[in-house]
């Protein structure tokens, strides 16, 4: 744990204002009986400037593995920044990782993320050109945002990428010791039952938001391939799909399901899409959002899993085919995984031969 200290003068006396960088359940305790200690609404816990204070401060964060940083040197950032809150040298260094992450023709999601990434970081110091902070302003920054506001790992991540990218891509420096990311945290994903995937379609009603939750299960496709399907994506003759740049910006193809073919043809004779096969208003392309949207109101109203979101019906599609015994391979080529490890997942959710299991109980008298 760490706590920041600073100088702070109230009603014309000197004082040493705390400044935690993560919550510290004891941190009243830790103060009290030291000279004006006193907290603020607006300045937060603060002690009168005396050797007494400050010997007092040392010694009891240091029994409590606390350790001081004698001044912030970190400035807050805030929720929402643009590229107009940093200064002119930090604009330029921002626009030019952005140009070379366009020549690299990364992701817009990525390019977003880098740049909002750089901006949070490039803003906390504002008296220092880009080209000049250090190795350890770096890793004080990535440890604020761990241990001050409890990153999530993807966010961690993300912020580290961002950074090494600046430095080592645009700059053009060498691999530094400030490539802290954190470990990915290995959780099950959810699934969905096929009685509740069954409750879930019976509870839409318009055709063409049916024949998107129907799709995305049938193809087992991920949000963003589902709104970048065209029309001419789906081959009818060979009963597929295909999915053309997706994750990684691989073309791939899937499977078609018989049973939603009716209810597609019935679908694009009603709504006549013009290019892509699920359009939004004036023939643009459906939103992510809106198909979140739709999923959501299907759960609410059908009432099966709660937490179920449109990704669930991509990894129930691959369980249900592992349950019903299709090659973990096949399910890999469907889904667009690079690495085999990555479908296995599905090995340790599938409920195929949970009935003849037996715990070691049932084999004692």
């Amino acid at each position: 744990m760490i706590i920041a200290i600073e100088p702070l003068v109230k009603r014309r006396k000197d004082y040493i204002r705390i400044l935690p960088l993560k919550y510290i359940q004891n941190l009243k305790a830790l103060l009290q009986g030291m000279e004006g200690c006193a907290w603020d609404k607006e300045l937060g816990w603060h002690v009168l400037k005396t050797p007494q204070n400050w010997k007092s401060l040392q010694m009891q964060f240091g029994k409590a593995g606390i350790e001081i940083r004698k001044e912030s040197t970190l400035k807050k950032v805030p929720k929402t920044l643009s590229i107009e809150d940093v200064s002119q040298p930090h604009r330029d260094a921002v626009l030019s990782c952005l140009e070379k992450l366009l020549l690299k023709r990364y992701s817009p999601n990525t390019v977003k993320l880098y740049k909002q990434a750089l901006i949070g970081f490039f803003y906390t110091y504002p008296e220092t050109l880009p080209e000049d902070i250090s190795e350890s302003q770096i890793k004080d920054f990535l440890k604020e945002g761990i241990e001050g506001k409890n990153w999530k790992e993807s966010t961690q991540n993300g912020y580290v990428n961002a950074i090494k990218f600046y430095y080592e891509r645009v700059l053009g420096r060498e691999k530094k010791i400030y490539d802290i990311r954190a470990k990915k945290a290995e959780n099950l994903p959810g699934v969905l039952s096929q009685e509740e995937v069954k409750l879930l379609f019976k509870a839409v009603e318009n055709i063409k938001h049916k024949t998107i939750l129907m799709l995305i299960y049938a193809a087992g496709l991920r949000v963003s391939e589902l709104t970048n399907l065209r029309k001419r994506d789906v081959i009818k003759d060979r009963m597929q799909i295909f999915i053309k740049g997706g994750k990684g910006k691989k073309d791939r193809y899937s499977i078609m399901s018989g049973k939603l073919m009716p209810l597609l043809e019935q679908y694009l004779q009603e709504y006549k899409p013009n290019y892509w096969l699920f359009e939004g208003q004036d023939y643009g392309q459906y939103s992510v959002r809106s198909v979140q949207a739709i999923l959501r109101q299907a759960v609410d109203k059908s009432e099966v899993n709660p937490f179920a979101t449109v990704h669930t019906l991509r990894h129930s599609f691959a369980t249900h085919l592992l349950e019903n015994g299709t090659d973990l391979r096949y399910i890999q080529q469907l889904l667009g995984h690079a690495s085999s490890k990555t479908t296995e997942i599905y090995t340790h959710i599938t409920r195929k031969g949970e009935e003849k299991l037996k715990s070691p109980l049932d084999f004692l008298d």
